[in-house]
């Protein structure tokens, strides 16, 4: 009999990692880290329910951190068997692994450099990345493949960023469906998600699992934008290197095509990882829709453009006045460069900060959307006199609509579980799937494990 252990990503949004166990064999779907609070970044830090070198495989099905970040962890303590992606996603993570190491021992190297006690040490370093990267083998989306001897499994577009799939599992005359993240329908960049067809079970990301996103969501940046610009200071937006940056790009010049004040504004990106992100939109030119306006000068349309790759270029930032737009990660405010941009701005009252994405509990950006009266920012405690401007149409995970719209196209009655997702949102999608759709459904619990 299948069995599925809720490993990560269980009563949380971040650390997805599923363990399947098929006839004795195991192998997990997405290893990703934990992020948020102190609590939950902890867990990064739990045991695993299964030795690293008794795992025979691992099956990704995209390249954010929270779905990837925990393999080369994986690698370094003893993992060896293949690691399944679609080749966008191959690509991307080599770029999201490369700075998420580099992150991680540039922390241990702040905190020895402050004397901070009880630094942790980094989880792997780019050796281990390296070690990882050689066990990839790149899938196409509609091509299947052996995840283990006994299960067949295909992936198919799911349309959350490059190269993101979901994967059908067929394995003792049952097909198991594992969302990863679910996109959304009628996106800017990519195609809508494939049908799922027949299922015996879904497990489901939940993020957005009851609520709507907010209409008009080029109306709200343009008027962020225009209110930014008349406070006369930085204009800050924290946006994920991976999709993310790639969206607002699009949105940015979309609304300086129709607005002349916005036009003016000069937009600065500083973010090396998304300029590399930025690259794969050219080297997999099938993998989303066709990119208009885009030149060198003016990437995705954005007219006043201008690039900060090296350390140099991005402290050099830290000179300009406004009105000016720095886009920056991460998207959270959970480390990267945008971290400066905020210690720099978040104290004076012409700036304004704008977030464009999901803020997972416990992180800068999750306590500044909640209304933080003042955030410590490398060891300095900040007023917070900054506008805090919450975009939340803008995010690239599905909600309640896309849901409907997704499992409709189901032909069965799977059980579902809802995974990806704080508590309250994976109870509401799995109260969802019944009410709607007849499906027994149940939240993933950590820990626990269910026959599948």
């Amino acid at each position: 009999m299948a069995e599925l252990t809720f490993v990560g990503a269980a009563g949380t949004v971040t650390g997805s990692k599923h363990l399947l166990t098929v006839g004795g064999r195991r192998f997990f779907v997405d290893c990703g880290l934990f992020q948020g609070t102190h609590q939950i970044a902890a867990l990064n830090d739990a045991p695993l329910p299964v030795e690293p070198d008794d795992v025979e495989a691992v099956v990704v099905t995209h390249g954010h951190l929270d779905h990837i970040g925990y393999l080369p962890k994986l690698v370094r303590d003893g993992f060896a068997g293949p690691i399944y992606c679609t080749p966008p996603t191959q690509a991307l993570m080599q770029i999201v692994l490369d700075d998420a190491a580099h992150l991680q021992q540039e922390m241990v190297q702040r905190g020895l450099e402050h004397d901070r006690p009880n630094v942790p040490p980094a989880y792997y370093d780019e050796r281990d990345v390296a070690r990882t990267m050689r066990l990839v083998r790149a899938v196409p989306l509609g091509t299947q493949f052996d995840a283990v001897p006994g299960v067949r499994a295909t992936y198919h577009n799911a349309a959350h960023v490059i190269g993101s799939a979901f994967v059908a599992f067929e394995l003792e005359g049952k097909r198991i469906v594992f969302s990863g993240d679910l996109g959304r329908y009628g996106r800017t960049l990519l195609y809508d998600p494939d049908p799922i067809g027949r299922a015996d079970t879904i497990v489901c990301e939940s993020t957005y699992g009851d609520r709507a996103h907010p209409a008009d969501s080029l109306d709200a940046l343009q008027a962020a934008l225009l209110d930014g610009i008349a406070r006369g200071g930085i204009i800050v937006m924290p946006a994920f290197a991976v999709e993310r940056t790639q969206d607002m790009l699009l949105a940015i010049a979309a609304v300086q095509a129709r607005e002349p004040k916005v036009a003016a504004l000069p937009v600065h990106l500083d973010s090396p990882m998304a300029e590399k992100v930025d690259t794969l939109f050219e080297s997999f030119p099938d993998a989303h829709k066709p990119i208009p306006n885009g030149t060198p000068s003016t990437p995705f349309g954005v007219r006043n453009f201008s690039l900060a790759v090296t350390t140099e270029e991005s402290k050099a930032l830290n000179f300009l006045e406004g009105p000016r737009l720095i886009v920056s990660a991460s998207g959270m405010a959970s480390g990267g460069r945008v971290l400066h941009h905020l210690h720099n701005h978040l104290a004076q009252t012409k700036s304004t900060v704008i977030f464009v994405g999901y803020q997972s509990r416990g992180t800068l950006g999750f306590l500044l959307t909640r209304g933080a009266k003042a955030l410590r920012i490398y060891g300095d405690m900040l007023p917070v006199r900054a506008k805090i401007v919450d975009l939340a149409g803008f995010s690239g995970h599905a909600d309640r609509a896309d849901f409907g719209r997704w499992f409709s196209t189901c032909t069965s009655k799977p059980h579902l579980y809802a995974v990806h997702g704080e508590p309250d949102s994976a109870s509401a999608l799995a109260g969802f799937a019944t009410s709607q759709f007849g499906w027994p459904a149940d939240p993933g619990r950590r820990g626990t494990t269910v026959a599948l």
